[in-house]
């Protein structure tokens, strides 16, 4: 113990001046997180130019300045490289803003005439490309308009949608599967169907319209920003036939609508795609009588290097046959006229078959590559083409020189070609395919666009029926899902969970487990299903986040790119000053005693004034019930749950164990504490501040719960573990949707996840935070119990009906 004196009491008073700073950067670190998750939400809705985001810009700017100023403050002025790179972030933002802000004026509503590829930002990827074939062949493709993504905004703006659509799109990528899902996407929906076209948009469209004065009916059809692009969107948007012209309000927003369709907003989640980069232009074409409609494959994608054009097609129109529920008759037209038609086909009239001909080579000449083509046959013999995007083909599979055994299933029609391997799922209704885990061979009756939602995790897919001119077709050759369609009897020969290996270019099934090298790639195009985000200069400055490792050395302030960088080097420095005191403070015996707990954490509790009773501080130990905190003590009663247990996994497999040593022998990172030494838990009566760091993984809670709910925050990080990267993702997703799911905001990178509850009343924030001390318990090690998204779910239920035994 230190003797009385000086030197104790200038200690003492340096010990409370440290905490009031690091109370305000903790409560600053608390609402930047928070206002950082607004802003990516916002992000994902709105663009640049719009006011609100630039107003919370401007804020996490100023709130991280204030953030490093309190840090320099703690720590004597040591991190002064701190303000040179928020001058550097500020200025690029600066600068960003303000071009957002001056290309931000177009039209709403705009004739195809005048659409190009240039404009597809404002047009959709849909106009643009018919706008492009218009402008090079006006006489295959209709004169139209176009309301644009200008148009989307204003809708939007003028009805007050903003702010309800961004509350109930957050953490829709965690709610996948689950009826609140379906609950929140239904809401939007209504939302934009409810409401009324704003005066200024209506009479822009109605002026536009006029000048059709022959046209009594309209196709209003989505063109949605990026769609007919590098990703399709096939079949996610609604298309209203037949409108006329006083029902166009209404078709528009019901097209505004199917935005978020279920299969649409899921399709975005698993390509990675924001919100934002998809605004929703709409496509006004005439309508046209049509004898005979279908879709043209310019290139045959069975036989890619076959000089052939195939066409899918029905009597009148077509939209029954490209959602899958029509049967289309298929005619092979060749280069050099018409002619070697399926069995079966009624073939083309000539004329037909050589004005295909002729639109498919100009659209190819046009593009530069393989065009998949919607077309009308007028009754008069016009050809119209209403689309035109990219066919997406693959390699055929070279056939191997001696089979691998009799085939399981032999035939049908290969829709995308390729090998894979993996375990037989059979998709027999809805619940079904929603449940598909990554690696499977769907097998399901009818190939749908539903099935969007699981093609980026299959390996393989096989569809009893199947129209190969579909919406399912396409999405399958955009997610280079090896894929059959039209093998009858498959979900009655296969065998629910038994490994099969597909040739879909061959047309077979097999039994068993084959070309394991196929199996790797079919994991690693999972692993990287078109999730890469493009480029964001408010999300590259503001909430990327390049310093997660507080172990490597490039965590230092002049490595600061973000904002998010800023805050969380400040929130590490800050917290590691206070351990540093408390290791000096800790050799005079005056604040800091050992806890006597059962948790194995080597636990120290430093008192930050008044947690402490005086006629216990001349102990060297402390047990939990002596501590005078009602923050530490809502977190020990979590710790201490009945059936949370800090004791070794007893479920552990050898596979779990060779994971661990194999990203153990591969990751460089070492503890900041090493296992077993000291971890701090500050107190105060009314916080508590605890971080655990063992040898794979660090656990932080830091929470202030008084009076006063305006001042209260409840504050989680969690990062890292000892299993490889996919084994640590599933257990963030697990500790994310139950924070999720138990009322706490969180923001998920990786294998870091962070959580906050801010400004709720004390009774709930201490419940909250006796959650947090059961989770850490039960997350411990979760990692190594993590074998793929089924369990990771299980284990989220398990947690939250209390059955903590599970995660012994």
């Amino acid at each position: 113990m230190w003797n009385a004196g000086r030197g104790a009491d200038v200690a003492d008073e340096d010990l409370r001046h440290r905490y009031r700073v690091l109370r305000r950067v903790l409560a600053a670190n608390s609402e930047l997180l928070e206002r950082m998750a607004d802003l990516e939400a916002d992000l994902a809705l709105f663009d640049l130019d719009e006011p609100s985001l630039r107003v919370c810009v401007r804020d996490l700017l100023d709130g991280s300045l204030l953030l490093a100023e309190n840090l320099n403050l703690l720590t004597g002025g040591d991190h002064q490289q701190l303000y040179r790179v928020h001058a550097e972030i500020a200025r690029e933002l600066d600068t960003s803003l303000e071009k957002a802000r001056r290309a931000a004026v177009h039209p709403l509503v705009t004739p195809l005439r005048e659409v190009r590829g240039g404009t597809a930002r404002e047009a959709g990827g849909k106009a643009a490309n018919l706008g492009e074939l218009r402008a090079a062949r006006p006489d295959l493709v209709p004169e139209g308009l176009v309301v644009t993504t200008s148009a989307f905004r204003h809708f939007l703006d003028a009805n007050g949608l903003r702010q309800p659509i961004r509350s109930l799109s957050r953490d829709l990528d965690l709610l996948a599967g689950q009826p609140l899902f379906r609950e929140r996407t239904g809401a939007i929906r209504a939302l934009v169907t409810a409401s009324p076209m704003p005066p200024q948009l209506a009479g822009a469209l109605e002026n536009a319209v006029s000048e059709f004065s022959g046209v009594r009916r309209w196709a209003v059809r989505s063109s949605a920003v990026g769609e007919d692009g590098k990703l399709s969107f096939a079949g996610q948007f609604e298309s209203v036939l037949d409108v006329e012209p006083r029902g166009l309000g209404a078709a528009y927003a019901r097209v505004l609508a199917s935005r978020w369709n279920d299969r649409a907003v899921l399709y975005r989640l698993y390509a990675g795609i924001a919100e934002v980069e998809t605004p929703m232009a709409v496509l006004l074409l005439p309508m046209v009588d049509a004898a005979i409609a279908g879709v043209l494959y310019t290139r045959d994608p069975a036989a890619p290097h076959a000089d052939r054009m195939v066409a899918d097609h029905v009597a009148g129109l077509a939209d029954a046959m490209v959602r899958g529920d029509a049967q289309a008759t298929t005619t092979v037209l060749r280069r050099g006229g018409t002619g070697g038609t399926d069995v079966g086909a009624e073939g083309l009239p000539e004329r037909l078959g050589a004005a295909l001909l002729d639109a498919g080579t100009a659209a190819e000449e046009l593009f530069g590559g393989p065009q998949d083509l919607e077309w009308v046959w007028s009754p008069e013999g016009r050809l119209w083409v209403v689309q035109s995007r990219p066919l997406r083909i693959g390699e055929v599979a070279q056939r191997t020189p001696e089979e691998p055994g009799e085939p399981l299933l032999a035939g049908g029609m290969a829709i995308f070609p390729g090998r894979a391997s993996g375990p037989v799922h059979l998709g027999t209704g809805a619940a079904a395919i929603d449940a598909t885990p990554e690696g499977a061979v769907l097998v399901v009756a009818q190939a749908t666009p539903e099935l969007s939602a699981a093609l980026p995790r299959l390996a393989a897919l096989i569809a009893e029926q199947g129209n190969p001119a579909g919406h399912a077709a396409a999405l399958a050759r955009e997610f280079a899902v090896p894929t059959l369609f039209g093998v009858p009897g498959a979900l009655e020969r296969l065998e629910q969970g038994a490994a099969v290996s597909i040739d879909a270019g061959q047309r077979r099934v097999w039994a068993g487990s084959l070309w394991p090298e196929v199996r790797e790639r079919v994991r690693s195009r999972i692993r990287h299903s078109a999730r890469a985000r493009r480029g964001h200069p408010v999300h590259d400055r503001i909430l990327a986040l390049n310093l997660s490792d507080p172990l490597a050395r490039t965590f230092r302030a002049s490595a600061c790119r973000s904002v998010h960088d800023i805050v969380r080097f400040c929130h590490e420095i800050a917290v590691a000053a206070m351990f540093r005191l408390g290791d000096t403070v800790s050799r005079g015996g005056r604040r800091v005693w050992r806890l006597e707990s059962p948790v194995p954490l080597n636990l120290w509790l430093l008192d930050l004034g008044g947690a402490v009773p005086q006629d216990l501080r001349a102990k060297k130990r402390l047990k939990a019930e002596q501590v005078e905190s009602a923050p530490f003590q809502a977190l020990w009663r979590g710790m201490g749950r009945q059936g949370v247990t800090w004791a070794g996994r007893s479920q552990v497999s050898l596979k779990a164990f060779a994971s661990v040593l194999t990203a153990s022998i591969h990751d460089a990172r070492a503890p900041v504490r090493e296992l077993g030494g000291a971890n701090y838990l500050l107190v105060a009566p009314d916080y508590v501040s605890l971080n655990a760091r063992l040898a794979y993984h660090f656990t932080m809670v830091d929470a202030h719960v008084g009076e006063a709910a305006e001042n209260n925050f409840v504050n989680f990080r969690f990062r890292g573990g000892a299993a490889g990267v996919e084994r640590r993702d599933l257990r963030a997703r697990f500790l994310a949707e139950v924070l999720l799911r138990s009322g706490f905001g969180v923001d998920r990178r990786g294998d870091l996840v962070t959580a906050w509850l801010r400004r709720f009343p004390a009774a709930p924030s201490l419940v909250a935070l006796e959650l947090l001390g059961a989770l850490t318990g039960c997350a411990r090690q979760l990692d190594m119990l993590m074998t793929g998204e089924a369990a990771m779910r299980d284990y989220v239920d398990r947690f939250l009906a209390g059955d903590y035994a599970a995660f012994s």
